[in-house]
């Protein structure tokens, strides 16, 4: 399945998610990435999967949940979606077939590509990660892959803004004492300029992260950030809503979890609050059933329980 959700999000409401990248192929390795480590490093584009299958999946996916349930139907994933040459026609294709806004969350190391700036101006929104102001924090925190430079990936988001008449939003990962002290944020400011994002989100490492040093900074720093940014979305806070599956059948929900948990740790009490919802009588055996399955474990993180893909890797 490469299609799943709608899910929850922080941004984006009801987010039906399509993943054109199998697991953990990504030119970055974040230090707070909540699907661990990178297992395969690359920056060639390539077709990972049938598009047209992909297609397929999605217009029946939307026939079983309903399109009014959909705020967003997001490209993201398991990896770094730009890394797909099927995101430019998998965009176009999903805007002739449905009204609902496309959005592309991505790390923006491709941005300099003028081919991938062409495929992304289709979408509604593209989101960029953006947790450094110069060289030496960016390979800190995002650990690129190759060739890729901190300037170059600069000059191609400013490049993007400057031919895009969509929205671009910047979600920055706030991190303790790695990227919370007064230079950095206003490094971060001062780069985010020519960008001239329409939004911008603080976000916080409130999921297991890739690297066990990674902390959630004080409330104080991330104050810091809105004394000296001025306007921003604060999404450092769990999110809120529903996880919208197709079935009512046990073996199907136990499925459908499990493909929504490899790209997208899950809080215990919202698996629990879905069995409710689909009238799970024995929830502590579904449970079993779920973690019994060699592909899904329970992490302890900062006092809550996360469900999540077995095959992260961790330090």
């Amino acid at each position: 399945m490469q299609v799943y959700g709608p899910v929850p999000s922080r941004r984006f409401g009801q987010s039906l998610g399509i993943d054109l990248i199998p697991p953990k192929i990504c030119n970055y390795s974040c230090i707070y990435c909540q699907l661990g480590r990178t297992l395969n490093y690359t920056n060639e584009r390539r077709s990972w999967f049938s598009k047209e299958d992909i297609l397929k999946e999605l217009v029946n996916h939307v026939k079983k949940v309903g399109i009014d349930t959909i705020d967003y139907i997001t490209i993201v994933g398991d990896g770094e979606p730009t890394l797909s040459l099927d995101l430019g026609w998998m965009i176009s294709e999903v805007k002739k077939r449905f009204s609902v806004p496309v959005a592309v969350i991505t790390n923006g190391a491709l941005l300099s590509s003028p081919q991938v700036r062409l495929e992304l101006k289709q979408a509604d929104v593209v989101s960029p990660t953006f947790d450094a102001a110069d060289e030496e924090m960016f390979k800190k925190v995002n650990r690129p892959y190759g060739d890729l430079r901190f300037n170059k990936i600069i000059d191609g988001m400013v490049q993007f803004r400057k031919e895009y008449s969509g929205e671009i939003w910047i979600e920055i990962m706030v991190m303790d004492g790695i990227n919370d002290g007064d230079t950095q944020i206003m490094e971060i400011k001062e780069s985010l300029k020519d960008i001239k994002p329409d939004r911008i989100y603080i976000n916080v490492p409130i999921r297991p992260p890739a690297e066990s040093y990674v902390k959630i900074p004080s409330i104080s720093r991330i104050y810091a950030y809105k004394d000296k940014l001025g306007n921003f979305f604060d999404i450092t806070l769990p999110e809120e809503g529903s996880f919208a599956l197709r079935s009512d059948k046990e073996e199907d929900i136990l499925r459908e979890l499990i493909e929504i948990i490899k790209r997208h740790p899950m809080r215990k009490e919202q698996i629990l609050e879905i069995l409710e919802q689909k009238r799970i009588d024995d929830q502590e055996q579904f449970m079993n059933n779920l973690t019994e399955t060699n592909e899904i474990e329970e992490v302890s993180h900062r006092g809550c329980v996360f469900i999540e893909w077995k095959h992260y890797k961790r330090g």
